[in-house]
């Protein structure tokens, strides 16, 4: 069995964009109406056969497995015991979970990039909630009802700073109109993280926030991102994980401009 990716000079971890560089300095160097000598004609075939199975994501995937020694996906001793499998060199026609799987493969970057991108993120969001919170005094300038949740009443409070927060019509109680008030905001991201009256001293967190009732959002943003960069077996498996990192990303992202309750 030819090892293609040595035709190329290439090893047998190469990328496909390694794989259509090293092609077409090869093909340059041995075409042969560039190159004069006589084996230029049968390097230049080779080079052209090995460009065709590593060049496809569907036949570099087959061939690939049979480099290793690999049974195909989905193989099962045949039925009729006079049956002769096609030789090892041989590349039959692929499956769909191999098509599948190849081009997961051939995506598999960007899911990686997707899993280590989003690490970064959820350990900015860690660091957010425990390094230690800032706080400022504000004041209350208005209060409005909002709406209805689940029957009861929501209060939005708007301060002089411009930032707003909703709570229960039971909380709001404790804020007035020009109510001093001293808020925790987290260190980095600036989300409320509670509200407490200067001249009750009442306190209340700000539940309905990624760092509230959410929590749980980049939680699981830092496991799956974890899996998807260091967890190496199963190419359906971490291709997954960097789709589910992708929309966890931007959920979380809506979730750190919600300040409710």
């Amino acid at each position: 069995m030819k090892n293609y990716y040595f035709v190329l000079g290439l090893g047998i971890n190469a990328q496909a964009h390694e794989i259509k560089r090293a092609f077409r300095m090869l093909a340059l160097q041995y075409h042969p109406d560039k190159n004069p000598a006589k084996q230029a004609e049968s390097i230049f075939k080779e080079i052209n056969e090995a460009y065709e199975v590593l060049g496809d994501p569907v036949q570099k995937f087959q061939y690939d497995r049979l480099l290793k020694g690999e049974p195909s996906i989905n193989q099962k001793p045949h039925r009729d015991p006079r049956y002769k499998p096609r030789p090892a060199g041989s590349v039959s026609r692929p499956s769909k979970k191999e098509e599948m799987l190849a081009t997961m493969q051939a995506y598999m970057n960007y899911a990686l990039v997707t899993s280590r991108l989003t690490l970064l993120f959820s350990i900015v969001l860690m660091a957010d909630i425990s390094l230690p919170a800032k706080q400022n005094k504000i004041e209350v300038v208005r209060l409005e009802t909002k709406r209805e949740v689940r029957g009861e009443q929501t209060i939005e409070l708007k301060f002089n700073d411009g930032a707003t927060v909703n709570l229960s019509a039971e909380k709001a109680l404790e804020f007035k109109r020009g109510s001093v008030l001293t808020m925790q905001k987290s260190a980095l991201l600036s989300i409320p993280l509670s509200l407490e009256n200067e001249l009750t001293h009442f306190k209340t967190r700000v539940l309905a926030t990624i760092y509230g009732n959410f929590i749980f959002l980049p939680l699981i943003l830092l496991i799956t991102s974890l899996l998807g960069t260091f967890y190496s077996k199963g190419i359906e498996f971490r291709f997954n994980l960097g789709v589910v990192n992708f929309f966890l990303f931007f959920l979380n992202l809506v979730f750190l401009r919600i300040h409710t309750f």
